[in-house]
Parts: C-alpha cells; sequence; structure tokens
C-alpha cells in the first residue's frame, strides 16, 4: 500500500495531511508552523505506522516557502517531490484560491494518486545550488545597480552637466569616472583645483604615470570652467552623488566577486565546456546558464525545458479556430529565458561579423525575412538554442555551431 503526506505550503506554515491510497486518513489536515519541533514531531508521528519506505511527501514549489520542509524531509531520507504549482492550477483552479484550506490537501492527495504530479525526485548537486543562489544575487544587485546607476546620472547633470563629455561611450560608470567625481563632486570643486590634483586622481586609480591623464584632467577642468550646474557647490546633491559614487563601486565589486564565483563553480560541472564550445557563448554566458537550467540532461525533451523558461507558445482557440504558434506563455524562469535571449542577441551580433554561416544566425535571418519583429525573431533563435545546448549535452559532445 502507498502512503503520501501532502503539504499545502503557505509562508512559514503548511498544512499536513498523511493518507492511504486506499482512502485512510491517518493525520487529519493540521497546519504548522515551520521550525524543527514541529518538524520533528510529524516525523514521529509517522514514524508510529512503521510507512516510511511507502510514504512519498508531495508539495507544491511555493516561491521559497517550501524550501524549509523540503530541507528537512530529504535530510531525513523521505522520498519528496515538488511539483511547480502549474500542474495543480490547470487540473483545477481551485487548489490556490486558499492555501490554509483543508480541502486542498485532498485535492493534492488525489492528484498525487491519479498520477497527475509527475514522480521526480531531483536532488540537485550541491554545486548546483550555490551556482543558483550566486546568480539570483548576482541578478538582485544587478538590478539595484541599475538603478542607482540611473540616480548616480541624474546627478551628474545636475551637479557637473558636462562631465559625460569627458567621459564618453559609458564610461562614467567605470571606476576611473567613479573615483575622480567621488573626490571632486561638483564642477566648481573641480574648477578650484590644480592639473595635478585631478591628474593624480585618476593615475592613483589605475596606477598609471601622471602624464598620461594630464590632458585629460585639463580637459576635464576647461569644462568645469564653462559649467553652470543646476546646484550649488554646498547643495544637499552634492553630498547624494558622492555617497551614491561610492555605492556603485561597492555593488560593482560584488557583483564582479560574484561573476568570478560562479565561473569557478561552473568550470567543475559536466556540461561547461559543451555549452562554452557554442560560437557566441563564453565562461560568463555559460555560468548563468547552468545556473539557472542546472543539469539539463535530467529533462526528458526539449518541450519541458521550453515550458522550464516561459518559452512554450500558448494555444489560442476560439471556435473552430486554433492557434498553436501564439505568444510564448512567459509562466517560466524569467531568468533563463532573460539569458537566452541576450546570448541568442550576442550570437546574431558575432556571427554577421564573423560567420555568417552560422545556424542560429541563418535562422534569425530567415525569420526576419518571413516579416517578424524583431524581437520575435530573437525569442526564436531562443528556443533554437535551448535546442543545441541541450542536443549537445544529451550527446555528450563539444560541436561548433
Amino acid at each position: 500500500m502507498k502512503y503520501v503526506l501532502v503539504l499545502d505550503v503557505a509562508k512559514g506554515k503548511s498544512m499536513y495531511m498523511l493518507s492511504s491510497s486506499a482512502g485512510e486518513i491517518l493525520i487529519e489536515p493540521t497546519e504548522y508552523e515551520h521550525n524543527k519541533p514541529n518538524f520533528e514531531f510529524i516525523n514521529s508521528e509517522i514514524n508510529k505506522y512503521n510507512i516510511k519506505d511507502n510514504l512519498t511527501v508531495v508539495m507544491e514549489a511555493t516561491s521559497i516557502y517550501h524550501k524549509a520542509p523540503e530541507r528537512y524531509f530529504k535530510e531525513n531520507d523521505y522520498h519528496v517531490i515538488v511539483f511547480n504549482p502549474l500542474i495543480g492550477k490547470e487540473i483545477t483552479n481551485t487548489i490556490r484560491k486558499t492555501k490554509t484550506d483543508k480541502q486542498d490537501c485532498f485535492k493534492l492527495t488525489d492528484l498525487f494518486f491519479k498520477g497527475s504530479i509527475p514522480n521526480r525526485n531531483y536532488n540537485e548537486e550541491d554545486i548546483y545550488s550555490k551556482l543558483n543562489e550566486l546568480s539570483r544575487q548576482y541578478h538582485h544587485l544587478e538590478e539595484g545597480l541599475t538603478r542607482h546607476k540611473n540616480r548616480y546620472k541624474e546627478l551628474l547633470h545636475l551637479c557637473f552637466p558636462e562631465f559625460e563629455l569627458c567621459f564618453k561611450d559609458g564610461k562614467i560608470y567605470e571606476l576611473t569616472a567613479l573615483n575622480f567625481i567621488k573626490e571632486f563632486p561638483h564642477a566648481y570643486i573641480i574648477k578650484n583645483k590644480r592639473i595635478d590634483a585631478l591628474a593624480y586622481n585618476m593615475a592613483n586609480t589605475n596606477n598609471r604615470h601622471l602624464n598620461h591623464y594630464k590632458k585629460k584632467a585639463i580637459s576635464i577642468k576647461k569644462h568645469a570652467q564653462n559649467s553652470y550646474p543646476g546646484v550649488a557647490e554646498s547643495s544637499k546633491d552634492t553630498d547624494n552623488l558622492k555617497q551614491l559614487t561610492q555605492i556603485i563601486i561597492d555593488l560593482t565589486k560584488q557583483i564582479n566577486f560574484i561573476k568570478e564565483n560562479m565561473i569557478t563553480f561552473a568550470k567543475r560541472t559536466k556540461n561547461f565546456d559543451k555549452i562554452t564550445s557554442i560560437f557566441g557563448i563564453a565562461d560568463w554566458s555559460a555560468s548563468l546558464i547552468i545556473a539557472e537550467l542546472k543539469d539539463i540532461t535530467r529533462f526528458d525533451n526539449i518541450k519541458q525545458i521550453n515550458a522550464s523558461c516561459g518559452l512554450d507558445p500558448t494555444i489560442i482557440q476560439s471556435g473552430k479556430s486554433i492557434n498553436y504558434h501564439g505568444p510564448i506563455s512567459k509562466r517560466g524562469n524569467r531568468y533563463a529565458r532573460k539569458i537566452l535571449f541576450n546570448c541568442s542577441r550576442n550570437i546574431i551580433t558575432l556571427s554577421a561579423k564573423l560567420d555568417k554561416e552560422n545556424s542560429i544566425y541563418i535562422y534569425y535571418q530567415k525569420k526576419k525575412q518571413e516579416g517578424k519583429h524583431y524581437y520575435a525573431c530573437l525569442t526564436a533563435c531562443s528556443t533554437k538554442l535551448i535546442r543545441i545546448i541541450y542536443a549537445i549535452c544529451m550527446n555528450d559532445s563539444q560541436t561548433q555551431y
């Protein structure tokens, strides 16, 4: 006889129910908080029935809230299934309405015994877990850095509008420019400084000879002398710019440290060399792909990967009309989707200059000739790229595409 312990997971707590395939309820639906005493109590209750070998613990992936019970039951050698909540949503549209509703436990139990929940027990290797954790931290910091850079540019226009003329092509975000504006955050401060002092600041950042930066220092001071900033030197925004510059420097250092760590971990995975063998994908892009898709060979087919990334097409039906090629669902891993999109764009850009016979570039041109929008073409290329990655990883080969 089979048994199942279902958890209807919520923030910091879950509704538990233990039942058998014969319909016998051993533990009535009961709500417990996620803490060690409660986990141990449930474990002791299960041990009373001596059914551990025939028991499966089932729960939905609910943001980060399922992580605590998942970890506890796995560490105590239970067979644990964490399934996508979309599976339950597709079958019954009431399962997610009230997370503490006892009826949800019965519905989850029914889904399990009907075989509607995939019986997968994929235990992530420690290296994939670390990569995924680092990846999410990277994306979080990168999003914050983008907001800070926008604010930094806004404050620059107030304190020294001509600064962008001195550091063109986005170089205002490089360390030399950041250290400079942190020391001299206003045009009038720069105007009153000697050329040597300005040049020394830039030379000290890069450990280069002072004479190398004297010419740039002269140009900066000339712009400062003609500048009329939107705020006074004593304005609070001048201090804000100085403070924000330091934040950007610190965030950039943290992001670079995470990148180095991710590449180090990714190189130890079995698919790293295969993925980097694809034209246009370097170490950093491969690290991001592995961090989000983990061991891609665990998927049964390409459709599962597309669905996990939200790249699967939606099916739209109205009467007798059925469109099997609707827009992508966007219901999967948005980070993986973004990485594949950016990688496809990089491959196309490089191929246009270096390798016009590249299969992804040819596919892009084909979609473009069909009259599809630029983003639709890149999305199609993303699905082709993931098919290539899956193929070379499954075939254990390194192929230049």
